[in-house]
């Protein structure tokens, strides 16, 4: 099923963020986002980057974000600004200056 975090990924990307949000409005368990980061940070693609984006724009409006993210142990915590800081460098080399942006408002969301 998904075995690998290359199939989680994947899944994640079929998912999409707008369903994404949806199924975890009420509320995302502790654990739960941290799996979710660390999966993103390390199998992100560059083509992937704005849904990437619009998945952590998600998360953070579900029910009890910011008590998730108070959960978040170091090396979640650390591959959340590993991949924020990735996708800023990226947005910023190609010139997309609207999502670099959006990315230095989740650094602040997320507290990076």
């Amino acid at each position: 099923m998904l075995r690998t975090p290359t199939d989680r990924y994947n899944f994640l990307l079929h998912v999409g963020s707008e369903r994404l949000g949806h199924i975890f409005r009420n509320e995302i368990s502790f654990g739960l986002l941290g799996e979710i980061i660390r999966v993103l940070s390390s199998n992100w693609r560059e083509e992937d980057g704005n849904e990437l984006v619009a998945m952590l724009q998600a998360l953070s409006s579900v029910n009890r974000f910011n008590l998730s993210l108070q959960f978040l142990d170091e090396s979640e915590r650390s591959a959340c600004s590993q991949l924020l800081q990735r996708l800023r460098e990226t947005f910023i080399k190609h010139a997309q200056e609207p999502s670099a942006q959006a990315v230095g408002s989740l650094m602040s969301v997320y507290d990076i």
